[in-house]
Protein backbone atom coordinates (compact mmCIF):
# COMPACT_ATOMS: atom_id res chain seq x y z
CA UNK A 1 0.00 0.00 0.00
CA UNK A 2 1.39 3.43 -0.96
CA UNK A 3 2.29 5.74 1.89
CA UNK A 4 0.11 8.82 2.20
CA UNK A 5 2.38 11.85 2.49
CA UNK A 6 1.38 15.16 4.00
CA UNK A 7 4.71 16.94 3.69
CA UNK A 8 7.04 14.97 1.40
CA UNK A 9 6.39 14.79 -2.30
CA UNK A 10 8.15 12.37 -4.62
CA UNK A 11 11.56 13.74 -3.78
CA UNK A 12 11.26 16.57 -1.27
CA UNK A 13 9.04 19.09 0.48
CA UNK A 14 8.24 21.84 -2.02
CA UNK A 15 5.78 24.65 -2.66
CA UNK A 16 5.22 28.43 -2.78
CA UNK A 17 7.06 30.18 0.03
CA UNK A 18 5.11 31.59 2.97
CA UNK A 19 2.37 29.05 2.20
CA UNK A 20 2.25 25.64 3.86
CA UNK A 21 4.34 23.58 3.86
CA UNK A 22 7.04 26.10 2.85
CA UNK A 23 6.82 28.42 5.85
CA UNK A 24 9.54 29.26 8.34
CA UNK A 25 7.51 27.60 11.09
CA UNK A 26 7.27 24.31 9.21
CA UNK A 27 10.95 24.48 8.21
CA UNK A 28 11.86 24.81 11.89
CA UNK A 29 9.74 21.75 12.68
CA UNK A 30 11.33 19.81 9.80
CA UNK A 31 14.75 20.60 11.26
CA UNK A 32 13.64 19.39 14.66
CA UNK A 33 12.00 16.22 13.33
CA UNK A 34 14.83 15.27 10.95
CA UNK A 35 17.46 16.12 13.55
CA UNK A 36 15.75 13.98 16.18
CA UNK A 37 15.39 11.09 13.72
CA UNK A 38 19.10 11.10 12.83
CA UNK A 39 20.39 11.62 16.39
CA UNK A 40 21.86 8.19 16.91
CA UNK A 41 24.80 7.40 19.16
CA UNK A 42 26.80 9.51 21.60
CA UNK A 43 28.84 11.58 19.11
CA UNK A 44 28.19 15.24 18.31
CA UNK A 45 25.68 15.13 15.50
CA UNK A 46 26.12 17.25 12.38
CA UNK A 47 23.96 18.43 9.49
CA UNK A 48 25.21 20.07 6.29
CA UNK A 49 22.93 22.70 4.69
CA UNK A 50 23.24 24.17 1.19
CA UNK A 51 20.87 26.36 -0.78
CA UNK A 52 20.33 27.99 -4.13
CA UNK A 53 19.99 31.72 -4.77
CA UNK A 54 16.28 32.27 -4.06
CA UNK A 55 15.45 35.19 -1.80
CA UNK A 56 13.49 32.88 0.51
CA UNK A 57 16.60 30.77 1.06
CA UNK A 58 17.74 33.10 3.83
CA UNK A 59 14.48 32.59 5.71
CA UNK A 60 14.34 28.83 5.23
CA UNK A 61 18.01 28.39 6.11
CA UNK A 62 17.65 30.34 9.37
CA UNK A 63 14.54 28.39 10.34
CA UNK A 64 16.20 25.04 9.65
CA UNK A 65 19.28 26.06 11.65
CA UNK A 66 17.07 26.91 14.62
CA UNK A 67 15.25 23.60 14.33
CA UNK A 68 18.38 21.46 14.11
CA UNK A 69 20.19 23.35 16.87
CA UNK A 70 17.20 23.07 19.20
CA UNK A 71 17.46 19.26 19.17
CA UNK A 72 21.23 19.31 19.70
CA UNK A 73 22.56 19.01 16.15
CA UNK A 74 25.52 21.11 14.97
CA UNK A 75 25.01 22.83 11.62
CA UNK A 76 27.50 23.43 8.80
CA UNK A 77 26.35 26.09 6.31
CA UNK A 78 27.64 25.89 2.73
CA UNK A 79 25.84 28.88 1.19
CA UNK A 80 24.80 28.68 -2.48
CA UNK A 81 25.97 25.29 -3.79
CA UNK A 82 24.60 22.76 -6.30
CA UNK A 83 22.60 19.85 -4.93
CA UNK A 84 25.31 17.23 -5.75
CA UNK A 85 27.76 19.31 -3.68
CA UNK A 86 25.56 18.94 -0.61
CA UNK A 87 25.39 15.18 -1.13
CA UNK A 88 29.17 14.96 -1.58
CA UNK A 89 30.00 17.15 1.42
CA UNK A 90 27.52 15.29 3.62
CA UNK A 91 29.59 12.17 3.04
CA UNK A 92 33.03 13.75 3.17
CA UNK A 93 32.29 15.69 6.37
CA UNK A 94 30.91 12.55 8.06
CA UNK A 95 27.62 14.35 8.65
CA UNK A 96 24.53 12.57 9.90
CA UNK A 97 22.25 14.42 7.50
CA UNK A 98 22.35 16.78 4.51
CA UNK A 99 19.81 19.39 3.43
CA UNK A 100 19.41 21.26 0.15
CA UNK A 101 17.10 24.29 0.08
CA UNK A 102 15.98 24.57 -3.54
CA UNK A 103 13.01 24.23 -5.87
CA UNK A 104 15.16 23.27 -8.86
CA UNK A 105 13.74 24.70 -12.12
CA UNK A 106 10.69 26.30 -10.44
CA UNK A 107 10.32 30.10 -10.29
CA UNK A 108 11.92 32.09 -7.47
CA UNK A 109 8.65 32.26 -5.52
CA UNK A 110 8.81 28.52 -4.80
CA UNK A 111 11.26 26.73 -2.59
CA UNK A 112 11.88 23.23 -1.31
CA UNK A 113 13.69 21.15 1.29
CA UNK A 114 15.52 18.02 0.12
CA UNK A 115 17.02 15.70 2.75
CA UNK A 116 19.98 13.34 2.33
CA UNK A 117 21.08 10.54 4.62
CA UNK A 118 24.68 10.19 5.84
CA UNK A 119 25.49 8.24 2.66
CA UNK A 120 24.61 11.28 0.52
CA UNK A 121 21.54 9.62 -1.01
CA UNK A 122 17.90 10.67 -0.73
CA UNK A 123 15.99 9.32 2.23
CA UNK A 124 14.13 6.05 2.10
CA UNK A 125 10.34 6.04 2.24
CA UNK A 126 10.63 4.61 5.76
CA UNK A 127 12.82 7.49 6.95
CA UNK A 128 10.48 10.06 5.41
CA UNK A 129 7.51 8.38 7.09
CA UNK A 130 9.29 8.45 10.45
CA UNK A 131 10.09 12.15 10.05
CA UNK A 132 6.48 12.88 9.11
CA UNK A 133 5.32 11.13 12.29
CA UNK A 134 7.67 13.31 14.33
CA UNK A 135 6.31 16.40 12.58
CA UNK A 136 2.86 15.42 13.79
CA UNK A 137 3.77 14.44 17.35
CA UNK A 138 6.63 16.85 18.13
CA UNK A 139 10.09 16.09 19.50
CA UNK A 140 12.01 16.40 22.75
CA UNK A 141 14.22 19.50 22.77
CA UNK A 142 17.85 19.39 23.89
CA UNK A 143 18.86 20.67 27.33
CA UNK A 144 20.47 24.12 27.30
CA UNK A 145 24.06 22.83 27.43
CA UNK A 146 23.45 20.48 24.48
CA UNK A 147 21.98 22.98 21.99
CA UNK A 148 23.76 22.79 18.66
CA UNK A 149 26.21 25.28 17.17
CA UNK A 150 26.27 26.65 13.62
CA UNK A 151 29.24 27.61 11.47
CA UNK A 152 29.73 28.57 7.85
CA UNK A 153 32.63 27.01 5.95
CA UNK A 154 34.36 29.23 3.42
CA UNK A 155 36.08 26.58 1.31
CA UNK A 156 33.01 24.55 0.33
CA UNK A 157 33.22 25.83 -3.25
CA UNK A 158 36.84 24.77 -3.60
CA UNK A 159 36.16 21.34 -2.13
CA UNK A 160 33.41 20.67 -4.65
CA UNK A 161 35.39 21.99 -7.62
CA UNK A 162 38.25 19.69 -6.64
CA UNK A 163 35.82 16.76 -6.48
CA UNK A 164 34.30 17.57 -9.89
CA UNK A 165 37.74 17.86 -11.48
CA UNK A 166 38.74 14.51 -9.97
CA UNK A 167 36.04 12.84 -12.11
CA UNK A 168 37.74 14.15 -15.27
CA UNK A 169 40.64 12.06 -16.69
CA UNK A 170 43.92 13.53 -15.40
CA UNK A 171 45.61 13.39 -18.80
CA UNK A 172 42.88 15.46 -20.45
CA UNK A 173 42.35 19.22 -20.58
CA UNK A 174 39.80 21.51 -22.20
CA UNK A 175 42.32 23.80 -23.84
CA UNK A 176 41.11 25.21 -27.13
CA UNK A 177 37.45 24.81 -26.28
CA UNK A 178 35.20 27.83 -25.91
CA UNK A 179 32.24 26.79 -23.73
CA UNK A 180 29.12 28.76 -22.90
CA UNK A 181 27.62 27.64 -19.58
CA UNK A 182 24.15 28.72 -18.49
CA UNK A 183 24.08 28.95 -14.69
CA UNK A 184 20.41 30.04 -14.58
CA UNK A 185 21.29 32.59 -11.87
CA UNK A 186 21.21 29.58 -9.58
CA UNK A 187 23.28 27.55 -7.16
CA UNK A 188 26.08 26.67 -9.61
CA UNK A 189 26.75 30.24 -10.72
CA UNK A 190 30.24 30.13 -9.16
CA UNK A 191 31.36 26.52 -9.36
CA UNK A 192 30.31 25.62 -12.92
CA UNK A 193 32.33 28.33 -14.75
CA UNK A 194 35.28 28.00 -12.36
CA UNK A 195 35.55 24.22 -12.71
CA UNK A 196 35.53 24.46 -16.51
CA UNK A 197 38.07 27.31 -16.44
CA UNK A 198 40.41 25.35 -14.18
CA UNK A 199 40.26 22.50 -16.70
CA UNK A 200 41.52 24.90 -19.39
CA UNK A 201 38.36 26.00 -21.21
CA UNK A 202 37.62 29.51 -22.40
CA UNK A 203 34.34 30.01 -20.54
CA UNK A 204 31.45 32.30 -21.45
CA UNK A 205 29.22 32.35 -18.34
CA UNK A 206 25.52 33.13 -18.72
CA UNK A 207 22.97 33.65 -15.97
CA UNK A 208 25.62 34.47 -13.42
CA UNK A 209 24.11 37.52 -11.69
CA UNK A 210 21.61 36.21 -9.11
CA UNK A 211 19.61 38.80 -7.21
CA UNK A 212 17.28 36.48 -5.30
CA UNK A 213 14.44 36.98 -7.78
CA UNK A 214 15.86 36.01 -11.18
CA UNK A 215 16.68 32.32 -10.79
CA UNK A 216 15.56 30.49 -13.98
CA UNK A 217 14.22 33.76 -15.41
CA UNK A 218 14.55 33.49 -19.20
CA UNK A 219 17.47 31.11 -18.73
CA UNK A 220 18.23 27.63 -17.45
CA UNK A 221 16.73 24.26 -18.37
CA UNK A 222 13.22 25.60 -19.02
CA UNK A 223 14.40 28.52 -21.18
CA UNK A 224 17.30 27.23 -23.33
CA UNK A 225 17.01 29.97 -25.96
CA UNK A 226 19.71 32.19 -24.42
CA UNK A 227 22.23 29.36 -24.49
CA UNK A 228 21.20 28.27 -27.98
CA UNK A 229 21.55 31.78 -29.39
CA UNK A 230 24.96 32.22 -27.78
CA UNK A 231 26.26 29.01 -29.36
CA UNK A 232 24.66 29.59 -32.77
CA UNK A 233 26.12 33.10 -32.88
CA UNK A 234 29.43 31.41 -33.61
CA UNK A 235 31.45 32.06 -30.49
CA UNK A 236 31.43 28.95 -28.28
CA UNK A 237 32.08 25.49 -29.67
CA UNK A 238 29.62 24.03 -27.18
CA UNK A 239 27.04 25.03 -24.61
CA UNK A 240 26.24 23.55 -21.23
CA UNK A 241 23.57 24.05 -18.63
CA UNK A 242 25.09 24.05 -15.18
CA UNK A 243 23.02 20.99 -14.27
CA UNK A 244 25.04 19.04 -16.85
CA UNK A 245 28.23 19.27 -14.77
CA UNK A 246 29.76 15.93 -13.77
CA UNK A 247 29.06 15.10 -10.16
CA UNK A 248 30.97 11.88 -9.70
Amino acid sequence: MAMTRKFFGTDEIRGPTNSEPMTAETALRVGQAAGAHFARGDHRHRVVIGKDTRLSGYMMESALVAGFASVGMDVVLLGPMPTPAVAMLTRSMRADLGVMISASHNPFSDNGIKLFGPDGYKLSDEAEAAIERRLETGVKLAPARSIGRARRIDDARGRYIHHVKSTFPEHMRLDGLKIAVDCANGAAYHVAPEALWELGADVIPLGRAPDGLNINHECGSTHPRLLQETVVAGGPTSGLRSTAMPTG
